[in-house]
Order: C-alpha cells, then sequence, then structure tokens
C-alpha cells in the first residue's frame, strides 16, 4: 500500500524533495527501476504536470540508496493555475512490476512575487 504525503509547493520556487523507499530499515535497491508522477486537479482530472525519469524530467534515482527525488524548476509552478490538486508517484521495476510508492494532496502555495 502506497504511503500518503501531503506535498506542499511554494510557486515559482525551486522545489526539490526526497522520498526514500525503506523495508525495515533498509533501503529498497532501485538500480535500473524507472519513476513517474503525474500531479493532476484530481483523480481523473486535468493534468497539471507530469515528471519521468525517462525523459529525465524531474525525477531521478539513487538506486543502492531507495531514494526518488523531485525537482521542479521555478518557471515551471509559476506557470500552474490550479492550486489544488493530487499526485502519486510510482516505481516501475525491469521486469514490469509497477508500484506506486507515495501519494496525496498537494497544495500550492501562490506566488506574489513575480521578479518582473
Amino acid at each position: 500500500m502506497a504511503g500518503v504525503y501531503r506535498l506542499k509547493i511554494d510557486q515559482g520556487t525551486t522545489v526539490r524533495r526526497g522520498f526514500r523507499w525503506l523495508r525495515n530499515t533498509t533501503p529498497v535497491d532501485l538500480t535500473g527501476c524507472r519513476a513517474r508522477m503525474e500531479i493532476r486537479t484530481a483523480v481523473g482530472g486535468a493534468l497539471i504536470h507530469r515528471l519521468d525519469t525517462d525523459e529525465g524530467d524531474g525525477l531521478t534515482i539513487d538506486g543502492p540508496a531507495g531514494m526518488i527525488t523531485l525537482s521542479i524548476p521555478p518557471s515551471v509552478s509559476s506557470a500552474w493555475t490550479s492550486l489544488t490538486g493530487v499526485y502519486d508517484l510510482e516505481v516501475v521495476f525491469p521486469d514490469g512490476t509497477v508500484t506506486r510508492l507515495v501519494q496525496g494532496p498537494i497544495s500550492v502555495s501562490a506566488e506574489v512575487t513575480t521578479g518582473e
């Protein structure tokens, strides 16, 4: 069963969050795995943003450490018009097995300073 984590993002800032998968305090070896994540307005709702290790788009994996790092640049979140939604993060193992690691609501604190 996936863990539940409320993801909070400050719009227009550099977002970095790490998710470590542990089993009995030992990191799960994610060597050779892929990861994918979608942020949507609601379950089955409009796509806000997609991240994927395949495209080098916002997710990186440190396999032996069992760590997946999420990275969203300020220019991406600044463009978001929806400030609430849901997300999940899935791990795809080399044999095709898919496991949802974490899921939950996402809230975005609206940006006031635009830098212009």
